[in-house]
């Protein structure tokens, strides 16, 4: 027992782990400074490194367990999914015009974070099953409602960018498992047709982030934040201001700097070669190595798990860089690993702490 699993662990991903604890140091520098001079914000910084410590035991604790358990239990893990996203909405705490946490002490619990590495799992077991079923439209349609349940409760609460990142993670995954083209040219001119219908039911501060995306001038509150964000980008040049140094970070210029525009800030102050080019590389390379995961598995849920949680990693980090460049309006989603938000950082980890399971045991005829 003991050879066997000090196999297990010599295939440990020590390259990934320490860009994802590097990628999190970093932001925890970058909080520091974005809520320099604001009192409400004192000590976050501290708060965000020891969910950083909280989320490295996770990480290697998830990496312990066999993710097979995880996959045998699908059904299960869905159904308490279903169960926290419907509980929330009845009982959750309200924050910012939406209802998507719940309140255990200090800490807020988003279950749909949590959610999109529980749906990576469930919905790559789903599909392993059904793989001999892929060129069926019936199945195309089975595997939408499978994911259109979470997404519904999601939208209502109301959270848009995560209900679109749901819905990102489901195509990147079955077109991995196999989605036929004329069954994506179909669901996409469907889908087309049902976000215009969809458009009126948006809750106002959402139709506000569009129509500032679309019109600024429309909406001059939501384009200062905006405007900011890229003046503090190109303002930034290839060094930076200066760490601490930044005027449109410490002067209050910037809103909501330690999440939604934390890119502009470590832009700002650090620069595209020590800012942008530092968060963003380190990012690929955490993707190529879940990636490569991915491509060495034998198990096909274990390669389809990867995959969504690359896909949706990729996704957030692109809305997140979009929208701070005014090439995307205003979602919500932060960056991950550097933005602030302590569920949101554990959430991250136990992701890896999947990859990291799944990648110990890709050899099956080692391992069962």
């Amino acid at each position: 027992m003991l050879q066997k699993t000090a196999s297990v662990w010599r295939y440990f991903d020590l390259w990934l782990a320490a860009a994802v604890i590097l990628l999190t140091g970093y932001g925890v520098l970058i909080i520091r400074s974005a809520i320099t001079g604001t009192p409400a914000f004192v000590g976050y910084e501290m708060r965000q490194l020891a969910f950083a410590a909280v989320g490295v035991v996770v990480m290697v604790a998830i990496a312990a367990v066999d993710y097979r358990i995880l996959t045998s239990s699908h059904w299960y893990i869905y159904l308490g999914l279903i169960a926290s996203l419907i509980l929330v909405l009845l009982v959750g705490t309200i924050g910012n015009a939406s209802r998507r946490w719940f309140a255990l002490g200090p800490v807020n619990l988003q279950p749909s974070e949590i959610g999109r590495i529980l749906l990576a799992v469930t919905f790559a077991q789903f599909l392993a099953q059904r793989q001999h079923l892929m060129q069926r439209f019936s199945n195309t349609i089975v595997s939408l409602i499978y994911v259109g349940i979470p997404i519904g409760f999601i939208f209502i609460q109301p959270d848009l960018g995560m209900s679109v990142l749901f819905l990102v993670m489901w195509f990147v995954m079955i077109f991995m498992a196999g989605l036929p083209l004329s069954h994506f040219a179909v669901l996409a001119t469907t889908g087309l047709m049902a976000a215009l219908a969809v458009l009126p039911f948006l809750a106002d501060y959402q139709k506000e982030r569009i129509t500032a995306f679309v019109d600024p001038a429309a909406v001059p509150e939501q384009a200062f934040n905006i405007d900011q964000a890229v003046i503090s980008i190109g303002s930034g040049g290839w060094f930076g201001k200066g760490y601490l140094q930044g005027t449109q970070s410490q002067l209050g210029f910037l809103r909501v700097q330690h999440t939604d525009f934390i890119f502009s800030v470590l832009t700002h102050e650090m620069g595209l070669l020590f800012g942008s080019l530092v968060v963003l590389g380190l990012m690929g390379f955490i993707l190529w190595r879940i990636l490569l995961v991915a491509q060495i598995t034998q198990d096909p849920a274990g390669r389809l798990i990867c995959v969504g949680i690359a896909g949706g990693l990729f996704f957030q980090t692109v809305v997140s860089v979009g929208m701070n460049v005014r090439l995307l309006p205003v979602t919500g989603l932060t960056l991950p690993f550097v933005s602030y938000g302590g569920s949101s950082l554990v959430t991250l980890f136990v992701a890896i702490g999947v990859v990291q399971s799944i990648r110990m045991r890709h050899r099956k005829q080692e391992f069962g």
